[in-house]
């Protein structure tokens, strides 16, 4: 595939995960899409020989642990929006 085309892909995703992390609290699961989606791809690729954990541990690390902290950093924003919401609703 194009390296411009794998760019432009990779920019989709990252947007619609961040925007899918900052929904209200109650669409929690919204976020999670992406990550489970990687988790599956990473499992299919080690079930079929495609990645090896001592040689791929970059690949399989550092993009997890990038959607994840979007996920929670977008989780505690919509969490501090909703109190802030609820604050201002009480007086």
């Amino acid at each position: 595939m194009n390296p411009v085309v794998n760019m432009l892909i990779a920019l989709a995703i990252i947007i619609f995960h961040t925007w899918a992390s900052r929904r209200k609290p109650k669409y929690w699961y919204l976020g999670g899409i992406v990550p489970a989606i990687w988790a599956g791809v990473l499992a299919f690729l080690f079930v079929n020989g495609k990645i090896s954990i001592q040689q791929d541990w970059e690949i399989l690390f550092f993009p997890t642990a990038i959607l994840l902290l979007i996920w929670l950093s977008g989780h505690l924003a919509a969490k501090k929006k909703e109190m802030d919401r609820m604050k201002a609703q009480d007086m």
